[in-house]
């Protein structure tokens, strides 16, 4: 009997290139069965977490069709063989959501654990999984004092200013004194707690923080960027980042330009030895964002690098993807297919 593969996407109406599509297709072409299920119709129902699930039929699932015309059926899940969530929660979903996801990682194995999707994919976590001498000198905090402080230390030093828990370059800030918009933008970024106490008072408005990570500005970036795959703990392919003149961001979905990846010697061995650091927190596909020697972010979810490296490159890596992750799965006994 084929072993089933459950895979958690996010309602959309088109099927794109990227790994709604590719992935399921390659699992396919693995000979596993495939169930597509939107995150948010997970549920509990008599002690089973079950899914509104679509069997991918190749022949429909092949050509990309709006997600909305697949025929989906509410199933118990908690008997597949292996998740792949490749969707964040909806914000107002978020924690129930990840629960949910928890008590289904009790019974089934997952791509990446659902612990390791909650904790480690954001801005906040880097400094546990990467080791120091890799990355950049990084603060994570809630107070816009701080920060000012750490800017003023260094009037010409510039800095990289992040929402802790965002992605696709939102809200993404190159900062520095040199700049008379910094504080304001410090401010912002952490809850503009001054302004919003003085026009409506903290006993109205209750706490007016948000964290925030600022991170060294990193001189080679523009020159280096990188996007790897990691897939059962081996570097697999990616894609070269490029930036805008006028923009710090590299990030594809901005519109920047990419190339294919090449990695040298020093390059390699870090990502993979990395990637076996990664598997023992039980994540086993991961998109690095690299500027050698520093790692830059995780993407956990749904990184996107065999769609771009496709388009790149011409070369579809999608089933070599797949082998290697059932690979690093089977060889740890974390799942049998």
């Amino acid at each position: 009997m084929k072993k089933t593969v459950l895979v958690l996407v996010s309602h959309i109406e088109q099927l794109r290139l990227d790994n709604y599509l590719i992935l399921p297709n390659a699992l396919l072409r693995a000979g596993l069965r495939v169930w597509v299920a939107d995150i948010e119709t997970l549920a509990i129902a008599d002690r089973h977490v079950t899914a509104a699930c679509h069997e991918v039929d190749e022949s429909v699932y092949l050509k990309g069709e709006s997600l909305n015309s697949l025929p989906s059926h509410p199933r118990p899940v908690d008997g597949v063989d292996l998740v792949w969530s490749l969707a964040s929660p909806h914000p107002d979903l978020y924690l129930s959501t990840f629960q949910l996801l928890w008590v289904l990682n009790q019974r089934v194995p997952f791509v990446n654990d659902a612990s390791a999707l909650l904790f480690m994919n954001n801005k906040i976590t880097l400094s546990e999984t990467i080791p120091a001498e890799h990355l950049p000198e990084s603060y994570v905090v809630s107070d816009y004092r701080f920060l000012f402080d750490k800017l003023e230390q260094d009037r010409a030093r510039r800095w990289v200013l992040k929402p802790a828990n965002e992605g696709c370059g939102a809200d993404v800030f190159l900062v520095g004194m040199a700049e008379r918009n910094a504080r304001a933008i410090v401010q912002s970024a952490t809850g503009n707690e001054v302004a919003n106490y003085e026009r409506y008072g903290r006993a109205t408005i209750g706490l007016s923080r948000k964290y925030t990570a600022m991170q060294a500005y990193v001189p080679n970036v523009t020159e280096n960027e990188k996007r790897v795959l990691i897939v059962g703990g081996e570097p697999l392919c990616g894609f070269r980042r490029y930036h805008h003149d006028d923009d710090h961001r590299a990030n594809v979905t901005l519109g920047n330009k990419y190339d294919g990846l090449t990695l040298d010697e020093a390059e390699r061995a870090f990502c993979r030895a990395l990637g076996q650091r990664l598997m023992t927190y039980g994540i086993y596909y991961a998109g690095l964002d690299l500027a050698y020697p520093y790692v830059l972010e995780l993407n956990l979810v749904n990184p996107g690098a065999l769609n771009y490296s496709l388009k790149a490159t011409g070369i579809d890596q999608s089933d070599e993807a797949i082998q290697l992750l059932l690979k690093a799965l089977r060889e740890r006994g974390k799942a049998a297919l």
